[in-house]
């Protein structure tokens, strides 16, 4: 028996990477080859001691590994999107004032992940939905609260047709500094990195001299 809890967070979890799989699945199969795992690791020198350790551990970190750190990756992945596809979408509304033309414009502008997204949100409306239903449910899909802020501002725009500039430009400008950001850490890790990987090679030619001279 599955706690609802567990059933509800790996259910979020798939729906922020786009997946409509069931959680079940994932759930059982975890559960399966832990039990594997742990009866594997059983036959190995003082396997009654680390079978449970690395079973435990093993247990815990796939969530972490397939489901969390791909979170965070599509997060990054769309909100690099973002950056192509709102200022395409806020060309096509100044120019059609009509949210839905605007995001058929957008979609067929532009060929990334969120432009996919929002094609779905197209093809819901189109099978029945309606547009602030189908803009809601890609919110529950998207792991970046930069972008869920600018499918709200949609949302209430389509509503009650105010302007969007603004908020959308602010919450891009949000984005394009993070990235920024991202950016400048990855070049002065650069130094730090380089530092290491010298001391690392040093260290294994005197280790080597060592052992050449013994």
């Amino acid at each position: 028996m599955v706690s609802k809890n567990l059933y509800k967070r790996i259910e979020n979890k798939f729906n922020l990477l786009g997946y409509t799989i069931n959680p079940l699945v994932f759930i059982y199969m975890r559960l399966v080859s832990s039990i594997i795992l742990f009866i594997l690791l059983l036959f190995i020198p003082y396997g009654y001691i680390v079978s449970p350790i690395v079973t435990f551990i093993y247990y815990f970190a796939i969530e972490y590994f397939v489901l969390n750190c791909s979170i965070k990756s599509r997060k990054s992945e769309l909100e690099y999107d973002a950056l192509e596809y709102f200022p395409i979408f806020l060309l096509s509304l100044n120019g059609e004032r009509n949210i839905r033309k605007a995001l058929v414009l957008s979609c067929n502008s532009v060929d990334n992940s969120l432009s996919n997204e929002f094609k779905r949100v197209l093809y819901d409306e189109k099978i029945g939905k309606s547009l602030d239903e189908s803009l809601m449910l890609l919110k529950s899909r998207i792991p970046s609260e930069f972008i869920t802020n600018i499918i709200v501002s949609i949302i209430e725009a389509n509503r009650m047709g105010n302007s969007i500039s603004d908020s959308v430009n602010i919450q891009l400008k949000y984005i394009e500094d993070k990235k920024n950001k991202r950016v400048l850490a990855y070049y002065r890790s650069i130094p730090l990195k380089m530092a290491i990987i010298s001391m690392l090679f040093v260290f294994a030619i005197l280790c080597l001299m060592i052992l050449c001279n013994v």
